[in-house]
């Protein structure tokens, strides 16, 4: 049950690993190589489909024996990495990024990688840059695939064309949601399988079509057929390279984007291994020895680079330190192809193979055990604990995320506007994460000192102007359409209003001078509501490295004797620290306060000449649990800071 040898096959895989390995290490110079993934779909599909016609062919086909190679072929490097991850995680990272790498580890090990980062995804995610094993989400579509279309086809091929014709009906029908999907649900078409399926199954439709392949070709196109292969191989190879310079982060991907590359790695391979491409290009030695090691390449090379990020504290590495981790990466493959991969997939045996699985399933237990252990936390100090305790965990329900702090498409709850109080005025606080991250600071100041009812209209990544179309937020219109029924209806008498970003949300392109204009006739219609008082809450610090692992490190040294409790930084300043905050309040000062509306920056209290609080002074809680996003005790904090100004009283 194996295909033909074909070493321009090896050549692809190794445009696809290097574009892909070329992203993820220096991602704003090979913007595009993320595309690598979807040329590895295509070979999949084709090479998987290739052995299967051909058992059916001979009538020797047996699934026992199809996933047993599979388990053969793919099992013995993702274990060593799983469990390198698993140990390597013991050493370098702190309880929250421990216990999130433990149910990677656990989901990876089930090949359900992406179905658990689909679940995961979303405004708050951790920092993708720090995730040791993101990138089996691609294995985990892959293996998903490997499990359904076999039965498909073996059911198939017992009607004239079915073959043909089921994986035909599936790649339509997966294109077709891959398009419906890519606009208005980009994660779920990044990740479900269902939307890549057309992608495999491109490769699939090249199998199926050479397995039935028994007409001659006709004379006339005999003539030609060298020079046409030779044309297809090196439009195929442009289609990929064009991709790869015009796909970047920024387009809805896969979408149509996708094509680009998925017809190119299916040009390649339909033109055969004869083409100048296939022999001077794919087949040369150093092309197909990447292409050898592509796998264990794959699967190494992402764990090592955030293993460098992670030592940095988050920050990226330079070129030259990242250049080294991918030599270590190749050279890792390197060993693994060499030394691991042989001794099983070559020389197999039911005992082999039954061990191979049984360690993958016990190292994915380790897993689920650590995520359940919540990262094991006992390994570091108190200080250590205190301050990457899961902050972001405990802050979602104080900001009512759900209710009255909602995604795209849902609508704030009743329970956003408190019962009125008779002669007690109302704050209303509308805006996006940043103006949710005050409530409950607000709140704390209601329980404690009375004197006002509240309302909380917040929407993730939606400024509070009306008529404010967003393509990052599709709903925004929407939930700011909605925040201005429920305004009218409250009449508050004083409004907070709150944005990250008042100008740039969806990039820099957007007219600042059309956004200035929503702007104002936003605060016209809300004094035309009846609010009185419009106060305008400024830019948060942010951080290129959160707090949180900076305190951990500090925290860390201290136990090891390296440094004093004394010399534990209370305050941060660049590089690590965005200063471009504190210029940016005062310019939002001078907008506001010519428009009528009252001002409020955050940054003197948080920063002065030293830099800015990492932790909220006498709790030792971090400021934010991510760049910019309070803890609970940190809104607090702020809000009793400015709660003269903020309430008015």
């Amino acid at each position: 049950m194996r295909p033909a040898y074909r070493s321009d096959i090896d050549g692809l895989r190794a445009i696809a690993v290097l574009l892909v390995v070329g992203f993820h290490a220096f991602p704003t110079a090979v913007r595009g190589g993320f595309i690598g993934v979807d040329v590895f779909f295509v070979i999949s599909g084709f090479l998987i489909t290739s052995i299967v016609c051909q058992a059916v062919d001979r009538g020797d086909f047996s699934f026992a024996t199809f996933y047993a190679r599979r388990i053969n072929r793919i099992f013995p490097a993702l274990l060593l990495v799983l469990a390198a991850c698993a140990i390597g995680g013991w050493f370098l990272l702190f309880p929250t990024d421990y216990r999130d790498a433990g149910k990677a580890i656990g989901f990876g090990a089930a090949f359900l990688a992406n179905i658990a980062l689909l679940h995961d995804s979303g405004y708050f995610d951790t920092a993708s840059e720090l995730n040791p094993l993101l990138h089996l989400w691609s294995l985990g579509v892959e293996e998903q695939f490997y499990l359904l279309w076999p039965p498909v086809i073996i059911l198939a091929w017992r009607w004239k064309n079915g073959a043909v014709v089921a994986a035909v009906a599936i790649l339509v029908a997966s294109f077709a949601t891959n398009l419906l999907l890519t606009p208005a649900h980009p994660s779920a078409a990044f990740y479900l399988p269902v939307t890549r399926f057309w992608e495999l199954m491109t490769g699939c439709l090249l199998a199926i079509v050479a397995a039935k392949q028994t007409a001659p070709l006709s004379a006339v196109f005999a003539q030609h057929a060298a020079i046409l292969r030779n044309i297809g191989a090196i439009a195929g190879l442009g289609l990929i390279a064009t991709g790869a310079a015009l796909i970047d982060r920024s387009r809805a991907f896969p979408g149509w984007w996708a094509v680009l590359p998925v017809l190119g790695a299916a040009m390649l391979i339909a033109t055969g291994p004869g083409t100048w491409m296939a022999r001077r290009v794919l087949g040369n030695r150093a092309m197909v020895y990447v292409g050898l090691i592509s796998y264990p390449l794959y699967l190494w090379h992402w764990p090592v680079l955030a293993a460098v990020r992670i030592v940095r504290l988050g920050e990226e590495p330079p070129p030259l330190m990242k250049l080294i981790a991918v030599l270590v990466a190749f050279g890792l493959a390197d060993l693994t192809y060499r030394f691991v991969e042989p001794k099983i997939r070559y020389r197999p045996t039911r005992a082999k193979t039954a061990a191979v699985f049984v360690a993958v399933a016990v190292v994915g237990l380790i897993g689920a055990g650590i995520f359940v252990a919540d990262g094991v936390p006992s390994r570091f100090s108190a200080g250590v604990q205190i301050v990457t305790r899961d902050h972001q965990a405990e802050a979602m329900p104080a900001f009512r995320r759900g209710s009255c702090f909602i995604d795209s498409g849902s609508r704030f709850a009743g329970v956003c506007d408190d019962a009125a109080s008779a002669g007690q005025p109302r704050i209303a606080l509308w805006g996006d994460s940043h103006a949710a991250q005050l409530y409950p600071g607000l709140h704390a100041v209601q329980q404690s000192e009375g004197g006002f009812s509240l309302s909380q209209y917040t929407t993730a990544a939606c400024p509070p102007i009306f008529g404010y179309v967003s393509v990052q937020t599709p709903g925004c219109t929407a939930a700011n359409d909605s925040a201005r029924e429920r305004l009218k209806a409250s009449k508050p008498d004083t409004i907070i209003l709150v944005a990250r970003q008042w100008r740039d949300y969806d990039g820099p392109d957007r007219d600042p001078a059309a956004i200035d204009a929503m702007i104002k006739a936003t605060l016209a219609e809300l004094r035309q509501i009846g609010i009185r008082r419009i106060v305008v809450v400024g830019k948060f610090p942010s951080w290129h490295t959160p707090p949180r692992r900076i305190l951990a490190q500090a925290y860390r040294a201290e136990a090891a004797g390296l440094v004093t409790l004394a010399e534990i930084p209370t305050r941060d300043r660049a590089p690590r620290l965005d200063r471009s905050e504190a210029e940016a309040n005062e310019r939002l000062r001078a907008f506001f306060t010519a428009q009528g509306a009252e001002f409020i920056s955050p940054t003197p209290v948080y920063c002065n000449q030293q830099g800015c609080l990492l932790a909220v002074p006498g709790s030792g809680t971090p400021v934010t649990f991510d760049g910019s996003h309070l803890t609970v005790a940190s809104s607090e904090f702020f809000v009793r800071q400015v709660a003269r100004d903020l309430l008015g009283r």
